[in-house]
């Protein structure tokens, strides 16, 4: 794997992170439904850059996710976030 695409995968995870916690934050903070969906939404992108983070590392750890796995869960984690912005 190139150290370029190590790079941007594990920023992208990061970033993934902080939206996440702060979307969590503000749920907490708030204790409603919309942001719960919202939380949802952002925690599905969340777990989705977690299971794919060994894979940066070594072959052995590859997981059979597909590309339409992968936009799966993409969809799941939009549908949540729409949810939650149209919930009032």
């Amino acid at each position: 794997m190139e150290i370029v695409e190590l790079v941007v995968r594990v920023g992208l995870v990061v970033a993934t992170t902080v939206l996440f916690g702060m979307v969590f934050l503000a749920y907490i903070r708030s204790r409603n439904r919309k942001m719960l969906l919202i939380a949802a939404g952002f925690g599905t992108f969340f777990v989705h850059a977690l299971v794919t983070i060994p894979e940066l590392f070594s072959d052995a750890y590859r997981i059979a996710l597909g590309e339409n796995l992968h936009l799966l869960f993409h969809l799941i984690g939009l549908i949540f976030i729409l949810l939650g912005t149209l919930k009032d």
